[in-house]
């Protein structure tokens, strides 16, 4: 069977059958309710449950005869390997995405602030983490961070500027917590990290 080009799926009508692939089974153009456009479906069997199964692919001509058999070749792959594809694609979008710290302070900050009545608390609250934390723990995802990336990060200031450092340690338990709350970390470092640090000097 000849491989279905161009020239042949831009002339697919409403009322024509699905144009096979020709070089990939089970991959097929179906014709929409405009001429020269249609629907890529992969159909294949499921062997995990032995059921037929569609799969769609995306919208010809936006979806590109290529772009089509590249998808649907990896699916074979899968296939051959006891794997069903949408099963894989359904496990992959319910997957949780992390946010960094940097994100979650953000996220953080956006949603508390409105309930802080002192203009310069809203401003400085961020700037601080941005200043001291960000450096060393925004690009890290929530459920990387450590006591250990905590102290290092309030090392720098935990003896010379405690003050400081104290509201950046508490600003990071706060970012902390709110990721533990919506389940992106299972525990909150900034509770241990004070077994990592020497004893402040009060009054800095």
């Amino acid at each position: 069977m000849a491989v279905l080009t161009d020239t042949k799926a831009r002339h697919i009508k409403p009322d024509d059958k699905p144009l096979p692939h020709g070089g990939i089974t089970g991959l097929t153009l179906h014709p929409s309710s405009v001429k020269g456009r249609g629907k890529w479906v992969f159909r294949y069997v499921s062997p995990v449950t032995q059921k037929r199964r569609n799969a769609g692919l995306g919208t010809y001509p936006e979806v590109s005869i290529a772009e089509a058999a590249r998808t649907a070749r990896i699916m074979r792959e899968q296939l051959a390997a006891g794997d069903d594809p949408l099963e894989i694609k359904k496990a992959e979008s319910e997957k949780v995405v992390i946010p960094t710290f940097a994100d979650a302070a953000r996220r953080v900050h956006a949603e508390l602030s409105p309930g802080w009545e002192n203009p310069k608390h809203v401003r400085q609250w961020l700037s601080t983490l941005e200043n001291y934390a960000f450096p060393q723990l925004g690009a890290k995802t929530l459920d990387s961070i450590t006591a250990a990336d905590v102290a290092e990060t309030l090392r720098p200031v935990w003896l010379t500027l405690s003050e400081t450092a104290s509201r950046v340690k508490q600003r990071i338990h706060v970012v902390m917590q709110w990721g533990w709350a919506h389940g992106f970390c299972v525990a909150n470092p900034v509770d241990v990290v004070d077994h990592l640090l020497p004893q402040q000097t009060r009054g800095r």
